[in-house]
């Protein structure tokens, strides 16, 4: 028996959107994070109803493919600049053939250029094989790929899934810094990820910047990157340039 969400991956039917990442310092767009939906209006437009459903009917693994190549090809047909940031779950990560033939497979199928490709790591449930994980992020990487951590602070050990896979980017959840114009601990926290990301190398990007006065905190805080709804909502067609003014 075909359910909703079988019929909408036969018949391609999710969409792609794309979020501005900005430099603090002017606002000049060095990549988009690219975010699905399903058809609009649908049971399945929401990107938590989408998955929630595909974990019950265990059918994870196809979605985020399939969230991959609509991605993609809306990456490439939009031809936005920088740099495509992409949600990709540690679970599939260390799936037994992740490392192997079939993630590739796919993304060589795409023609993905991996110098373009920010992978954001996410969480939905707790990691247990760091050594596995290590290794697929490594394979990926020599190949071309940036690793990122999402939702610093909001998964189950993000904190020390950025110890063990050292990545390129961390992403900070918005709980930290919407409000943080006006909360000294949300305020030293900020400080803290950034202390730690310089020792690592590695780059800070804000999520959910909403008002002026969160941008104008990150800044002043030494937090390069930004995105959020104050800058720019999701789109299927987003800017090409950010002006606040």
């Amino acid at each position: 028996m075909t359910t909703p969400l079988g019929t909408l991956l036969l018949d391609h039917r999710l969409r792609a959107v794309f979020q501005p990442i900005v430099a603090t310092a002017d606002l000049s767009i060095v990549g988009y994070e690219a975010l699905i939906r399903g058809p609009a209006g649908s049971d399945l437009e929401s990107p938590a109803a989408l998955f929630a459903t595909a974990r019950r009917e265990n059918r994870q693994r196809e979605l985020e493919y399939a969230c991959l190549r609509t991605i993609w090809t809306a990456f490439r047909r939009l031809d936005l600049p920088g740099k495509l940031f992409v949600n990709v779950s540690a679970s599939l990560l260390l799936a037994p053939d992740a490392a192997g033939p079939e993630l590739e497979q796919v993304l060589v199928s795409l023609d993905v250029d991996p110098t373009r490709v920010v992978i954001e790591i996410t969480e939905e449930q707790a990691v247990h094989d760091y050594p596995r994980l290590h290794e697929v992020t490594r394979r990926l990487s020599s190949l071309g790929y940036e690793m990122a951590i999402d939702d610093l602070g909001a998964g189950y050990a993000s904190l020390r899934l950025w110890l063990e896979l050292q990545p390129a980017c961390v992403k900070l959840d918005n709980a930290f810094v919407q409000g943080s114009d006006g909360d000294v601990l949300k305020r030293c926290f900020l400080e803290a990820v950034q202390q730690l990301a310089s020792c690592s190398q590695a780059r800070v990007i804000a999520e959910g910047v909403e008002t002026f006065q969160e941008l104008d905190t990150l800044r002043r805080l030494g937090i390069a990157y930004a995105q959020g709804f104050y800058i720019a909502r999701p789109s299927a067609t987003p800017p090409l340039r950010i002006n606040l003014s």
